[in-house]
């Protein structure tokens, strides 16, 4: 052995026993706790960078479209399905857990929004809130659900529109549905492409498709809310603007407004008789409700459909338009933590006898009302639920890449 070898305290078969021993001199550093340090660092800046993403997908409005964006181009859009969906489990087994009690419509509502009720006068015998419902599911019901409460609607004291809160699940108190019940008498409903969804077959000219409220029309403006899904995401078909953006799909429930301004609800051979007579259409997944009958593939929770695939039942937010059976009322909306079974019998108990699912996820649906700031006169945007994310020129003042409806008075 060499001096150079033989100056070691252990041979040189010994060497790898040597460095994982204890050393008292302090000449050996041991290896596997620099691995533990660099595999904490990395869990710790992982989990840093998972919780900065959460939190901006729930407090900034196009965050969350530009990550799902982002990884989709990355690792592909049935893998990014499958992170959101493993995400909603998480939220649910946490929302199980930490929700002791079911909140109300009071909890839950700006209180500037909510209008005074209407005296009823000569002119206004009866009162035009609609009858109030019965909650589907008692045991997780608070005292207001079901009840309607007017909104107060900017330039206008007539209640044509009234809000309730129903919880649709009976096993998640957590779950939420808010239903805004919109008076087609006093309300016309129009729809808008999204500069780019639903993306048709040739690229829009932006002049074709600004993806805004029109500037002829914010003078009556008084509500909006969100479209339908993306185009590669079922390819549901839309007209708007005189104009067929994706061609109509036989399976898919269909939104349409006619000459007069009524609305229709239902599959498209159902309505596609009268389509010379529409002035716009949207289409979705196939309706939830049809003529007062629940879709045979949500007679289960464990529905694949209506963007549930995770073990057949995504607990998720969720959108939707109903139409009452005399077509007066257009049931508009926006659920927490909740199946598209539960989203379709929280619709349902409301008044509707047709429900079309709109868009999904936590950064898309919303309900919108439109005021007069006090200081400047701009119109600006207001969330009708408390936690909805929007900017305040939403579908004002910059392009919106997705479809979106919006109210006006007649």
């Amino acid at each position: 052995m060499s001096a150079r070898n033989s100056s070691f305290p252990f041979p040189l078969t010994n060497r790898r026993n040597a460095s994982k021993a204890q050393a008292t001199g302090g000449w050996a550093r041991s290896i596997p706790p620099t691995r533990s340090r660099w595999a904490f660092s990395l869990l710790a800046a992982g989990s840093i960078s998972m919780m900065g993403t959460w939190l901006g997908i729930r407090t900034v409005p196009s965050f969350g479209p530009f990550v799902a964006d982002t990884l989709r181009s990355a690792i592909g859009s049935e893998n990014v399905t499958r992170m959101e969906e493993a995400v909603a489990d998480v939220e649910d087994r946490v929302n199980a857990v930490a929700s002791t009690s079911s909140r109300s419509l009071t909890d839950t509502t700006p209180a500037d929004l909510v209008a005074r009720p209407l005296e009823p006068t000569a002119a206004t015998p009866v009162s035009e809130k609609p009858a109030d419902v019965t909650p589907p599911f008692p045991k997780v019901a608070t005292s207001e659900d079901g009840v309607w409460r007017p909104i107060a609607l900017r330039n206008s004291d007539a209640h044509a529109i009234h809000q309730t809160l129903i919880h649709p699940d009976p096993e998640r108190r957590y779950a939420e549905l808010f239903v805004f019940a919109l008076d087609l008498s006093k309300l016309e409903v129009q729809a808008v492409a999204g500069s780019i969804e639903p993306k048709g077959p040739t690229p829009a000219k932006a002049s074709e498709r600004p993806g805004v409220i029109p500037e002829s029309s914010r003078g009556q403006l008084v509500a909006a809310f969100n479209g339908g899904f993306k185009a590669e995401h079922g390819q549901f078909g839309m007209m708007a603007n005189g104009k067929e953006l994706l061609p109509p799909k036989a399976t898919s429930c269909t939104i349409a407004s006619r000459d007069d301004g009524s609305i229709a609800v239902g599959s498209w051979p159902a309505l596609k008789t009268e389509a010379e007579t529409f002035t716009w259409w949207r289409q979705t997944p196939p309706c939830m409700i049809e003529d007062g009958k629940l879709h045979a593939g949500l007679a289960s929770s464990e529905t694949k459909n209506w963007g549930a695939t995770l073990e057949g039942k995504t607990v998720i937010r969720r959108s939707a338009l109903g139409l009452s059976a005399d077509g007066k009322t257009l049931f508009m909306g926006i659920s927490n933590s909740t199946t598209a079974r539960a989203l379709a019998l929280g619709m349902q108990a409301a008044g509707s006898v047709s429900v079309a699912q709109l868009d999904v996820n936590f950064s898309f649906p919303r309900f919108l009302l439109f005021r007069d700031d006090e200081d400047t006169g701009a119109l600006t945007a207001k969330g009708a639920v408390n936690g909805l994310l929007y900017a305040p020129d939403e579908f004002l003042g910059h392009s919106s890449t997705r479809d979106f409806f919006y109210v006006t008075l007649r």
